[in-house]
């Protein structure tokens, strides 16, 4: 093991992290065999190739970003996540759809577990519409009128088109791959229930994303993003393959909101949703208000600490 890798896994198992994320990907369908560069990664919306990052280039992420992860870590960002930016969201919607439906064949689809004692429940799936996508987001899905990373939720939002993010190195380190930590934790924790970590205390269900959006402002929350629509994915994907669990049931209080992004439409300001909607069976991807008060009871936002490229 080199020096380079000794100085990085005190910290964080790279290697094994590394392993889990590329194994999940693979069997999940994102990942492709690349024709021009034969390396395994995903084709981008502007039809070039990407090739998922190497475990060495993680290893050189981590210790370039050793200060932010020494950080982190202790806040309780303890997995890694490899998210294809650069992927076409409707590809990767495809591939929700065929994860969900090849679990639910196999009898193998459960609801998310709290803790590994819980009982093991099965969840139904609706076979017909497995995946629901509200038309108005459907249309804005790869287009420059989806804002990424917006550093408010107005006209004056001062964010990223997708193309834009995809060649950026402040989130997609590797490019068209955001490399980042985030916390293996199956539901966010409900109002008065966050633990205080590292000076961090843990985002709870219960605000607007005008208010979340505000909290990733303070200091001991220094170096997160919100998540976006390909984040939500590939975690809800990941996780399906590697625990056989559904995420973020909004009958479960863990609805997510997807903060790093952020659509202006006329009735207002809108923010992207993601969750499995237990009673009819599928996943579901839409948009409310930044400042919807009526869902907070249900949803929550959640956090991705990205490494910076040199």
């Amino acid at each position: 093991m080199s020096a380079l890798t000794n100085k990085t896994v005190s910290v964080f198992p790279v290697e094994r992290e590394y392993a889990r994320c590329v194994t999940a990907l693979n069997r999940t369908g994102i990942l492709t065999l690349l024709p021009k560069s034969q390396s395994i990664g995903v084709i981008g919306i502007d039809g070039k190739e990407y090739p998922i990052p190497t475990q060495e280039q993680v290893v050189e992420l981590f210790n370039h970003n050793r200060e932010l992860v020494g950080r982190k870590v202790p806040q309780g960002f303890d997995r890694l996540e490899l998210t294809p930016m650069a992927m076409p969201t409707p590809l990767l919607i495809d591939r929700m759809k065929a994860a969900i439906l090849k679990h639910a064949a196999e009898g193998e689809i459960r609801q998310t577990r709290r803790f590994p004692s819980d009982p093991l429940i099965p969840v139904r799936v609706n076979t017909e519409k497995t995946v629901w996508i509200w038309d108005t987001l459907r249309q804005a899905l790869d287009t420059d009128e989806l804002v990424y990373f917006p550093q408010e939720y107005s006209s004056n939002h001062r964010g990223q088109t997708k193309s834009e993010v995809v060649n950026n190195g402040h989130i997609c380190a590797v490019p068209g791959w955001s490399v980042g930590l985030v916390e293996s934790l199956p539901m966010m924790p409900q109002q008065g229930q966050g633990k205080t970590l590292g000076g961090r205390r843990q985002l709870e269900i219960g605000s607007s994303p005008n208010e979340y959006f505000q909290t990733l402002q303070l200091e001991a929350y220094q170096g997160e993003t919100g998540k976006t629509l390909e984040d939500f994915i590939t975690r809800f994907l990941t996780h399906l393959e590697t625990t056989n669990e559904i995420s973020n049931d909004v009958d479960d209080n863990n609805a997510l909101w997807c903060l790093a992004q952020y659509l202006r439409v006329s009735y207002g300001d809108l923010v992207p949703t993601g969750r499995w909607h237990r009673s009819v069976g599928r996943a579901r991807l839409d948009m409310h208000r930044s400042n919807n008060k009526l869902c907070t009871k249900n949803w929550g936002g959640s956090s991705t600490v990205r490494l910076l490229r040199k």
